[in-house]
Order: structure tokens, then sequence, then C-alpha cells
């Protein structure tokens, strides 16, 4: 595999459209490809029967719950590497992602312990033996790829804020195909010695691969000529002060995503689960659409820290805010054209995954609470995604986790047990309303929050909002 320089970026001005779409395609892409591989391999699943694909999804759910800080801290290398290009620093920006992969190391040596606890945290949830013996054997291989995960995740963050996303895009489609080629022996069995597949274990080995392939690729790229020569991604040193910048802006990215991936999980295997089998199984083949709909508004989100990123660091603040704006309609369309599908076709795309009336029945009226949520939860992607880029993310994770565990978690759990003739109404009624709350939220945080108060110039320094002294503390004296 060859990874030569790629072509020096034009320098014909783009629209503030076509550059938004320039950079967020391909890291839909790239974004899209971790849930295309689930949707895939748990397709394949549905046809040894509901279980396993239940297995295979609630797994999965855990499993990026106990990971997800980390994505929360990758996040924030696209937001510091991009400032650095808006003050044409440009030979600093490897050095944010170095201190990501530092931190990546790190944290997926932290997590292996956590293989050992991996059954009774489903025992807790009250699943049926069965279900349990494959949750677990899939989360335990899941947790020995974090490393793939979170260190392709910072090259492809870093590849994003220097303004070369086309790679994630290549990355994604061969991290996929490897999946598909992995799964046809190891969960079907096709051209295999044996003659059949390891079901969920051969899921999650095949997520594994694919996950290694894509990760592969972005690393090769993040260390080409082009990348080394301009934007000195050979700058492996640790640097304390870098580090704890990146920790301290990175905390509050960390907490909301960990706070909202694990109070999501535990709605899908608890909350949920109070109902039922059956509605458990509706509820996972629902969110494999959801979670298609809603990667491309995540990638929309990454390509707007980017450009609000380069946005203040060329000191205009006017179009940060233009850009968080155009990310938030392009975004909202496509949301409505995804609803619209989900209502129309939601009993066609039910019997994709099972024939089980039952299941079909349920699912598809989960297809219509999807179908308006994710109009709101456009709205706070987006916007969170412009507040990383401005370096304000403390009271934003506060917030969320207080709205998301108090009206998803205990406010579902306590209508699914006091009122379980509802069915899924109740606990989804309870996830609507918390997604427009946290929405306007996220959007009036960042239309009027303290960030625009900075009077900012050219060149300036990263932005400093206040945060706790606990946060506050990480930092050094000797902070740039």
């Amino acid at each position: 595999m060859s990874f030569s320089a790629v072509q020096p970026a034009s320098t014909e001005p783009l629209s503030p459209l076509r550059e938004l779409v320039t950079l967020a395609a391909p890291t839909v892409a790239q974004m899209a490809s971790y849930t295309l591989m689930q949707f895939i391999d748990a397709w394949m699943l549905s046809k040894l029967g509901v279980e396993a694909p239940t297995a295979v999804g609630n797994a999965g759910f855990v499993g990026f719950s106990l990971i997800s800080f980390g994505f929360g801290i990758m996040f924030v290398v696209n937001a510091m590497a991009s400032q650095e290009f808006g003050r044409k620093r440009f030979k600093r920006c490897g050095r944010w992602l170095w201190q990501g992969w530092w931190f990546a190391i790190a944290f997926a040596i932290a997590v292996l312990p956590l293989m050992a606890v991996a059954r009774p945290i489903f025992e807790a949830f009250g699943h049926p033996e069965s279900l349990v013996r494959l949750e677990t054997i899939y989360l335990r291989i899941f947790l020995l790829s974090p490393i793939l995960k979170l260190g392709g995740m910072a090259a492809g963050q870093f590849l994003l804020a220097t303004g070369r996303p086309s790679t994630s895009l290549s990355a994604a489609v061969l991290g996929v195909s490897a999946n598909v080629i992995a799964a046809l022996p190891l969960v079907m069995g096709l051209g295999s010695p044996s003659g059949h597949g390891y079901g969920v274990a051969g899921a999650a080995w095949a997520q594994n691969i694919g996950g290694f392939v894509e990760t592969l690729f972005l690393v090769g790229y993040a260390l080409n000529r082009t990348s080394r020569t301009k934007y000195g991604s050979l700058n492996w040193r640790f640097r304390r002060s870098d580090f704890w910048k990146l920790m301290r802006i990175g905390i509050g990215s960390g907490i909301q995503v960990t706070s909202e991936v694990m109070a999501w999980s535990l709605f899908m295997v608890f909350v949920i689960g109070k109902l039922g089998e059956t509605a458990m199984a509706a509820n996972q083949f629902m969110f494999r659409y959801m979670a298609v709909s809603f990667m491309p508004a995540f990638g929309i989100s990454q390509a707007v820290t980017s450009l609000v990123g380069r946005s203040v660091g060329e000191g205009r603040p006017d179009l940060a805010l233009r850009r968080a704006g155009l990310g938030y309609r392009v975004s909202t369309v496509y949301m409505i054209a995804c609803g619209a599908g989900f209502a129309i076709f939601r009993y066609p795309l039910m019997e994709f995954f099972t024939r089980d009336p039952a299941v079909q029945h349920i699912g598809a009226t989960l297809l219509l609470y999807a179908a308006v949520y994710q109009l709101f939860d456009a709205m706070n992607v987006i916007f969170n995604g412009a507040l990383r880029g401005v370096g304000d993310t403390f009271v934003p994770a506060l917030v969320l986790a207080t709205l998301c565990w108090g009206i998803n978690v205990f406010g579902g759990a306590y209508i699914a047990t006091n009122h379980p003739e509802w069915g899924v109404h109740g606990p989804w009624i309870a996830c609507t309303a918390y997604g427009l709350v946290l929405g306007l939220f996220a959007m009036f945080r960042f239309r009027l929050g303290p960030w625009r108060t900075k009077h900012y110039k050219p060149g300036e320094e990263t932005v400093n909002l206040p945060v706790p002294a606990a946060a506050a503390g990480l930092a050094t004296a000797s902070e740039v």
C-alpha cells in the first residue's frame, strides 16, 4: 500500500456550502464506517434469530460507552489543530496529532481490565443467561480494539483539521470492505474450513479486522511526506503543556460523549429491557437505522468544529457563527429526508431484519419516534460541534449529563416500571422531550455564550473559557 504525498489543495476560494460539504462528506464516511460495520454484522446475525443481533447491539453500546471518553478527547484534536491551521502555524498541527496518540495508547491499556467485569455488567441488567453469555463474548473481544478506534480517529481528526479529509473516505471504504470480507466466513461460515461461522464472536473479530485496516490507512496518510514536511506529523514528543491543554478542554468533551453514550446504553439494555425481549429486539433494529441517519449529521458536526476552529484562529467570530448556522441548515434538511423515509417505509425497513410480526409492529412504531427525535438531535449535534470549535465544552457537558440521565435514564425507567401498559411509547416520549430541550440549549449556548465576549485577533491563542478549578488545575503555568 502506497502512502505517497497528496496533491496540494487548490487555492481557489470555495463557497461556504461547498467548503462544508468538502470537509463533511469524507468525515461522514469515516464516522459512519463503524455504524455500517455493525449494521452489516447485525443483518448477518439476524439470519440466526433475534438473540444474536440483540446481544451484539447491547454489547456494542456498552463497549462504546466504556471507551467513549477517549472519543471526546479525540474530537478536541480537531479543534486544536484547526486553530493552529487558521493561524497558519502549520507545523504545530502535528503536535496535537501526537498528543492524541499518546492519550490513545494510555487509555487503551487502562480499559483492558474491564474485560474481567464484562459478565457482571450484563448480569446486573437482569438479562437471560443465554443473552448474557453472547453479550460477554462480544464485549471482551471489543475491548481489544480501543487503540485502533482512537488511533484512527486521532489521525482522521488531524487530516480533517489540515484540510485533507478525503483520505477518510478511502479509509472507510477499505475498513467496511475488510469487515464484510472477514464477516462472510467468521459470521456466515462461507468459505470457512468448518463450513460454519462463529456467530457473535465472529462478528466481533470481523469488526476488529475492519477497524485495523481503516486505522492503518489513516495513520499512513497522517505520516506521509506532506504531513511530515508541512504539518509536522513527526513531532512525536510528549509535550506536557500541550497534553494537559488537550485534556483540560477535552475533559468536557469526554464527559459529554461518555454521559450521552452511557445513558443511551442503559436506555437500550435496561430501560427498554424492562419491557421484554421483543421490545428490546425491536429497539435494537430501529437503532440501526437511526444510527445510519445520525452519523452523517455527526460528520457535519466535525466539519463545523474544524471550520469554527479555523474562524477563531483567523480572528473571525462572525464567520464562526455563519459556518455553524450553515451546518445546522444542511443537517436539518438531511434529517427531514431521513425522517420521511422512516415514516413512509417503516414496515419494510423492519422486515429487512426480522419476520417476527410483534417485533415488526413495535419497530415500526419506534421508527416514527426516531423520525421526530432526530430533528431535535441535529440541533444538538451541530451546535455542540461548534462549541467544541471555540473550546466551550464543560458547561455543555454538565447540562447534557443532567438532562440525559435525568430524563432518558431515570425518567424512562420510572415510566417503564410504573406504566408498562404504555409500552415503548412512554420511554420514547421522554427521549423526544430530552432531544428538544438539549437542542435548544446547545443552539442558544453557541449563539449567545461567553465565547462571544472575547475580542479575537488573528493568530491569537486558543479560547480560554472559565472551567472548574479541578479541571483548570490540569494546565501548567507553561501552557501555550
